[in-house]
């Protein structure tokens, strides 16, 4: 529950990147709104590691439950300020620094959240059954995603004058009061056994991040580009792709936003379908194959999404949604790490990967499409990080049939 609504809080930027845009840098080119839309969005990301590292030291040394509550309150009292701000036409240039600190704030505690939320599933779930728990986690952040977009998308069903004088607010300040439900919630839940056991037995670490990079940096480095290649889809099909149609193809936003709640189902489904499988076949086999549906499939989603038929962006959706379920696997990202430092290396690998290149991925797939003028160029750039992903994960054992490190 919590999970879900903190990527909700997160989402609601994605649908409403454009408006954003438009009311706190003013520009006249649909392209520098665009542009400016999708900076403001990479912000988030770039930085999440310092949020991975902040509360996943934290959670090492302290426990997992009392931290990933914090971040819960964070997102949410973030989110609920953006609702409040004043647009640039009342304060000028203070708008945008103040919403581009607000989102910043909202990047620390996704990076802490990602991070731990997974590994606290992951360390409470029964043996032979942490892929089907930790599915949940990826499904939630999909669910939470939709449930961000959809609101987003609700709220454009409204005249441009309604939405743009103060309805854009409504879903940011719905954040505090689904945030306190998550919460409380938490607050309610039990320490992970495995943090108890490990503090019972003095396997703290000292220096977390130190650790990871010495002694667990294969695992890390695996861990970056699988995550790399999932976050990338992610955002390039469900965050980019409406925003581009919406912007430069005359498409209606609800419409859009639409096939990506849809596509956003696809993923939540294919997450707990493909995670109890995994429990069976193991982690590699299952997010190899998501790998190459990446790699295979992008070309032909991206030209189905752009045909301008909706039930095409809907199908082209659904079938990479289908495929990013699979490819973030949480069981097999918290495996590649030890329980005395698990939240740090997990949050680390997370965060860097979805800072360098899925938080980046509106952004740099408006350029490189801008730049080649081939609508065809991010689904490339998607298929060649998937392809790296695929090779980095050919070296890893399979990790699904042992105890947790």
């Amino acid at each position: 529950m919590g999970n879900a609504v903190e990527w909700y809080d997160f989402a609601i930027y994605g649908a409403l990147g454009v408006v954003l845009a438009q009311l706190f840098l003013p520009a006249s080119d649909p392209d520098t709104v665009l542009l400016a839309a999708f900076a403001l969005y990479a912000t988030a990301f770039l930085v999440r590691p310092l949020g991975a590292v902040v509360f996943g030291r934290r959670a090492d040394a302290r426990g997992r439950r009392g931290v990933f509550t914090s971040t819960l309150l964070l997102m949410s009292l973030a989110t609920a300020a953006v609702g409040l701000l004043p647009v640039y036409a009342a304060i000028g240039l203070v708008a945008p620094v103040a919403l581009l600190v607000l989102r910043g704030t909202q990047g620390l505690a996704a990076g802490g959240e990602l991070g731990l939320a997974a590994v606290f599933i992951v360390e409470s779930a029964p043996a032979g059954r942490r892929g089907a728990f930790a599915a949940w986690h990826t499904a939630t952040l999909a669910l939470g995603l939709a449930a961000g977009l959809g609101v987003g998308g609700l709220v454009q069903l409204l005249p441009d004058d309604q939405v743009t004088a103060g309805w854009w607010r409504a879903p940011f300040l719905l954040a505090l009061p689904l945030g306190m439900v998550g919460v409380l919630l938490r607050r309610r839940g039990l320490e992970s056994p495995l943090f108890l056991h490990a503090r019972s037995t003095a396997a703290r670490q000292p220096a977390p991040v130190r650790v990871v990079w010495s002694d667990h940096r294969r695992g890390a480095l695996t861990g970056f580009a699988v995550i790399a290649a999932g976050s990338l889809a992610f955002n390039m099909f469900f965050v980019y792709l409406p925003n581009h149609l919406v912007a430069t193809r005359d498409w209606a936003a609800p419409e859009a936003l639409l096939a990506s709640v849809i596509g956003l189902a696809a993923a939540a489904v294919s997450a707990l379908v493909l995670g109890r499988l995994s429990d069976r076949l193991g982690r590699r086999p299952v997010v190899m194959g998501s790998l190459v549906g990446l790699v295979v499939g992008s070309g032909p989603v991206m030209a189905l999404a752009h045909t301008d038929a909706l039930p095409a962006i809907v199908l082209a959706e659904v079938l990479v949604g289908v495929a990013v379920g699979g490819v973030l696997s949480v069981s097999l990202l918290a495996e590649m790490f030890p329980t005395a430092v698990r939240a740090t290396g997990l949050g680390l690998t997370a965060g860097m990967a979805t800072a360098l290149v899925g938080g980046t991925a509106p952004l740099v797939g408006q350029v490189v499409e801008t730049a080649t003028g081939h609508d065809f160029a991010p689904a490339a750039y998607v298929a060649g990080v998937a392809v790296v992903a695929l090779a980095a994960l050919r070296a890893w054992p399979e990790t699904a049939f042992g105890d947790l490190p």
